[in-house]
């Protein structure tokens, strides 16, 4: 298990429900270099943080990451909330597959996360997007 392949177990988790729902959604990570989309682009900006990374056991640490993912949602201003949901749905169902007993975990790490936070509505000032916050803590282990 590393760092590498947690990471990329709940970015393709995400990713796949969200195209699936909605395949105009860019998604952009916070590990890659990328431009801001357009103010006509719907957009979703996730991290994936990291607050430990071992367990110590009667011997030798183990393996054992955890922290905080937070997918920001990006939609025009001006379009409704239902699109903001709609994504808000796509991201959540994304999260939660791989705590589904048929995630098939390609990965090697185990991925889970716990309770989901969102998503909660945000407008920004001067800006030409609506916002959506959804976070929730994972863990992942070998």
């Amino acid at each position: 298990m590393t760092l590498v392949n947690t990471r990329a177990a709940f970015e393709k988790a995400v990713t796949d429900a969200v195209a699936a729902a909605d395949n105009t959604v860019e998604m952009v990570y916070d590990n890659m270099v990328y431009k801001t989309p357009g103010k006509t682009k719907k957009y979703i900006i996730m991290s994936v943080d990291f607050a430990q990374a071992t367990t110590q056991t009667q011997g030798a640490s183990q393996d054992f990451y955890s922290g905080v993912i937070q997918c920001n949602i990006y939609v025009p201003r001006g379009k409704g909330s239902a699109t903001l949901s709609a994504i808000g749905e796509a991201v959540i169902d994304g999260l939660t597959s791989v705590n589904d007993s048929s995630y098939s975990d390609t990965f090697s790490c185990d991925p889970r996360v716990l309770d989901i936070v969102g998503p909660a509505p945000i407008e920004l000032n001067d800006s030409s997007h609506f916002l959506g916050l959804i976070s929730c803590q994972f863990t992942a282990n070998a």
